[in-house]
């Protein structure tokens, strides 16, 4: 993959897909897309292995034939399911004026990964809220400031079931692919929002095919997230149950004549449906179809009302925002505005190529990947009229001397750190940072990345 193209893959409940996109100016470029559908996931989870690596296989075969791209690296979506979110701060100090690069805040965030004491989870994200530099300078980016003695991260944190990672990130990377990192869908959202939703607080609803997920967003931060074990496949099943009829006929039914708001729906649009027990047909019009649609989503919404209600908040002063593939349903929005009153729109990615809102968390998985690399400034992009691209890599000689382990190795495999200017104290254990150095030439030696060290724990 060459280095300004993203590769992200979604592996969602009824489908997988994957983007290949490339920073340009302010947003994204899609280059090209793949979508299989799958019977290999269920509740956003591997349920298949052998069907969900075939339907991954073929989505970047897809994707790479509609790029151009040979792809051989991704970014990689995992669903809020067995995801905490909390808050951590840390620490790592200084013994004279250091200038503070991208390898700097690195560092300060990888510390916090060590501070997870649950045996049975891995922070998998780990997001800066505000740097404070020499304890009373507080700033959102700290890049080129110069430290006289620290460096401090409040950041929010993201956890998973250790189990839930290693699955995903095996079945990708049996399908002949690399995992780069992996961004969990509740930062994600955080793209799809504006800045003044997020500043106010805002919600985003994602209604999939087995799960709706909820990330609500306060003072510009992911505040929380959950999901409701009801979305577009229970639609579905009370519609079949309505009809009398098959699952596969109640879905074509409700994506051609579904509607989610009974006073918006007519009653003038009939339409005609096979029955189960008998060889005659049935008649029924989208106001009575309407009916049953109304009832499921209202219960989804009421379920989201109960996780914000947990979570004490009274009310959303940034709105709502419904995406997924089943806010493709028509009156989905009207019937949110009615039973709230904050505004509710409906997401759509606006790149060319993926403007469904089944995409949203694809798309957002790439915005989150060029977002850490400008952080961490792994990479810099320079888009012009031409859109010629001029990018600064560091090219990383030791990769292919870099050995397996268990096949996952490659996990977190970024582009090679720079070595700080200075050197450093490490994390407020007191660990200090000691220059490694190659042995036969006594030039500085790349240490492992502290998270690929913990990948590798993860499958001894």
């Amino acid at each position: 993959m060459e280095e300004h193209y993203y590769v992200s893959v979604d592996i969602g409940s009824s489908s997988v897909k994957a983007i290949v996109g490339e920073k340009f100016h302010n947003g994204i470029n899609v280059i090209g897309t793949g979508q299989t559908y799958t019977s290999g996931i269920k509740n956003g989870l591997i349920d298949d292995f052998d069907i969900a690596k075939q339907a991954i296989k073929d989505t970047i075969k897809k994707a790479s034939i509609a790029s151009g791209i040979d792809i051989k690296e991704v970014f990689l979506k995992l669903p809020i399911v067995g995801t905490e979110v909390y808050d951590e701060s840390n620490k790592i100090e200084f013994h004279q004026d250091t200038e503070i690069d991208g390898t700097h805040i690195e560092t300060v965030l990888e510390g916090i990964r060590s501070k997870n004491d649950e045996p049975d989870t891995e922070v998998i994200n780990v997001f800066p809220i505000r740097f404070v530099v020499d304890d009373d300078n507080e700033v959102s980016d700290p890049k080129e400031l110069v430290a006289r003695h620290s460096l401090q991260v409040d950041a929010g944190v993201i956890a998973i079931h250790k189990s839930i990672l290693i699955n995903m990130i095996k079945c990708v990377e049996s399908s002949g692919v690399d995992v780069l990192d992996v961004y969990s869908d509740s930062y994600n959202y955080r793209s799809i929002l504006t800045p003044t939703e997020r500043e106010l607080g805002a919600c985003v609803i994602d209604i999939g095919e087995d799960l709706t997920q909820i990330a609500y967003y306060e003072r510009g931060e992911l505040f929380d997230a959950d999901v409701v074990s009801m979305a577009g496949r229970h639609i579905t099943d009370d519609i079949a149950q309505f009809l009398n009829t098959t699952y596969d006929a109640a879905e074509k039914i409700k994506q051609q004549y579904g509607h989610a708001f009974y006073d918006s729906a007519s009653d003038q649009d009939v339409f005609t449906v096979e029955q189960l027990d008998s060889e005659e047909v049935a008649q029924y019009t989208q106001k009575e179809l309407s009916d049953v649609i109304e009832a499921r989503v209202e219960d989804i919404f009421f379920a989201v009302f109960d996780i914000l209600e947990d979570l004490d908040l009274k009310k959303v002063n940034g709105g709502f925002v419904v995406t997924g593939g089943s806010a493709n349903l028509l009156g989905v929005k009207e019937l949110l505005q009615d039973m709230v009153s904050e505004k509710v729109r409906i997401h759509t990615p606006s790149q060319m190529g993926v403007r469904k809102p089944e995409f949203s968390s694809a798309i957002s998985t790439i915005s989150s990947s060029i977002a850490f690399d400008e952080l961490l400034d792994y990479v810099t992009i320079s888009n012009h009229d031409n859109e010629e691209f001029e990018e600064e890599v560091i090219e990383n000689d030791t990769k292919a001397q870099e050995s397996k382990v268990s096949g996952f190795e490659s996990f977190f495999k970024r582009k090679p750190k720079k070595q700080p200017q200075e050197q450093y104290a490490d994390y407020e254990s007191g660990d200090a940072y000691v220059e490694n150095t190659d042995a036969e030439n006594g030039e500085p030696k790349q240490e492992e990345s502290k998270f690929k060290k913990i990948m590798k724990s993860l499958f001894d």
